[in-house]
């Protein structure tokens, strides 16, 4: 599920629940949108319980096109799920979004 909200200028997107490849496609429909309308996008990831290598491309294509767009891009609260998945593919350098890793990930 995605929730998106404005806060003073930068479209804000609280991605919650799971990214794997069952629910992909709809969020992509959801996300990719706003990958391109938003001037300042942030990624909440703080509420995604579970996430596959098919979020994880869906993310990189995202900061892609941002990156192509010439727009800011950043992710926030990064959850376990997330820093696990990241820390496995060897995509925590990619992003290059600080992130605080815990000893519970």
């Amino acid at each position: 599920m995605l929730k998106h909200d404005v806060d003073q200028g930068v479209n804000v997107v609280l991605l919650e629940g799971e990214m794997t490849i069952y629910d992909i496609e709809a969020l992509a429909q959801a996300l990719l949108p706003l990958i391109g309308s938003a001037e300042q996008l942030v990624i909440d990831l703080n509420s995604v319980s579970e996430i596959d290598s098919s979020g994880a491309q869906l993310l990189m294509l995202a900061r892609i096109e941002r990156q192509r767009l010439g727009r800011p891009f950043s992710m926030v609260n990064h959850s376990a799920s997330v820093l696990r998945l990241f820390e496995s593919l060897g995509l925590l350098n990619w992003f290059d979004d600080p992130v605080v890793l815990s000893g519970n990930v």
